[in-house]
């Protein structure tokens, strides 16, 4: 059955087809389900999806893709990402998406402080708030630059800075990882199996760490490149800097896949991840699941035969679909009644772990 939708007579349908098609050849959004075809990138969809079925989109970037928004916003000149962030924008803007940058402002407040994460979210505030036609014409690299340049809101001071329990989480993982992977005892199914278990005995399942630590330990030339940066250097804070990063990462992907995971698909919400970050986008997209038409345990293993045996993948799906239908004794959760900051623990043996490594086990 088809359907016209009336939309408004200065609403730029041709503009936001080109935006689309632009932001498809730079590849920077990931759909909430598996899209093989990419359709995340045609409006058409999306104006369906909203006019017809009630449908919000909500659109979660990272910090790269605010920021660059916020400078966008103040008037500056854009270079490819300025020009890509605009297009993001406007794209969102025009297909009346709310966007969620929460987790963004945290990372930005976390390294740079709050005052520099504030600022630069009434910035936001003023892209946001935007002529979308402006937006467009930026995106499509019609204007080198913003040129009506608003004045940020007043904004509500919050304490941005203060880690959130799921990065604390997240860093712990991490660190984990970064512990097995310093260990020059263990081969890769040996790493992965340790951190499954490790999670299953002592900590929590947690699906994206899990799901980068397959990937960083694959043994057929993964994508591992900067994942964590720094594990190996002679300063060996910069390990617990990779470290932290790596974390901030994972953060993105599990408040992703959080949000996917508690609409279930039945809701009438749907959210889009948008990042520069080539790695990212891959790790979200595994995160989400390849392939729609088979199950989860069999999407995983035929997702990384690329970087694994296919002997090895189908051994990583399954103990980790083992892992996940365990459940836990009252016996298991009372060890840690009497210690309300067991994190906080956690923290402080991985960062002492890292800190120490010499070298000499590698």
């Amino acid at each position: 059955m088809e359907a016209l939708i009336k939309m408004p007579e200065d609403f730029p349908m041709q503009g936001v087809m080109d935006l689309g098609d632009h932001l498809r050849e730079v590849d920077t959004l990931v759909a909430d389900y598996p899209d093989p075809n990419f359709e995340v990138y045609f409006a058409g969809q999306h104006i369906a999806a909203a006019r017809l079925n009630g449908i919000q989109t909500i659109l979660l970037p990272d910090r790269n893709v605010v920021s660059r928004m916020a400078q966008a916003a103040k008037g500056l000149p854009l270079d490819q990402h300025g020009r890509n962030a605009a297009a993001i924008l406007a794209f969102a803007q025009c297909l009346d998406f709310q966007i969620e940058p929460s987790i963004a402002f945290h990372e930005m407040a976390f390294n740079e402080g709050n005052p520099a994460a504030l600022d630069e979210l009434g910035w936001f505030k003023v892209a946001d708030n935007g002529s979308p036609h402006e937006w467009v014409a930026a995106g499509l690299a019609q204007t080198d630059r913003i040129h009506n340049v608003g004045t940020p809101p007043a904004v509500e001071q919050l304490d941005l800075a203060k880690p959130i329990k799921r990065w604390r989480r997240n860093y712990i993982a991490v660190m984990k990882m970064a512990e097995l992977e310093l260990n020059g005892s263990l081969n890769a199914i040996q790493k992965v199996t340790a951190l499954m278990q490790w999670m299953r005995d002592e900590f929590i399942l947690a699906g994206p760490a899990a799901i980068l630590a397959f990937l960083y330990f694959a043994p057929n030339s993964p994508p591992r490149k900067r994942l964590l940066k720094g594990i190996r250097s002679k300063n060996r804070s910069e390990a617990l800097v990779g470290a932290k990063n790596a974390a901030w990462d994972i953060t993105y992907l599990s408040d992703f896949a959080r949000r996917v995971n508690e609409d279930g698909g039945a809701g009438q919400t749907r959210y889009i991840f948008a990042t520069f970050d080539k790695r990212l986008r891959d790790l979200a997209r595994f995160v989400i699941g390849e392939n729609e038409e088979i199950g989860a345990e069999e999407s995983l293993a035929q997702s990384f035969e690329r970087w694994w045996t296919a002997r090895d993948a189908r051994r990583i799906a399954e103990l980790w679909a083992s892992c996940r239908l365990r459940t836990r004794a009252p016996e298991w959760w009372a060890q840690y009644k009497d210690r309300p900051d067991y994190v906080g623990e956690l923290i402080t043996q991985g960062e002492m772990a890292l800190l120490n490594w010499d070298g000499s086990d590698s």
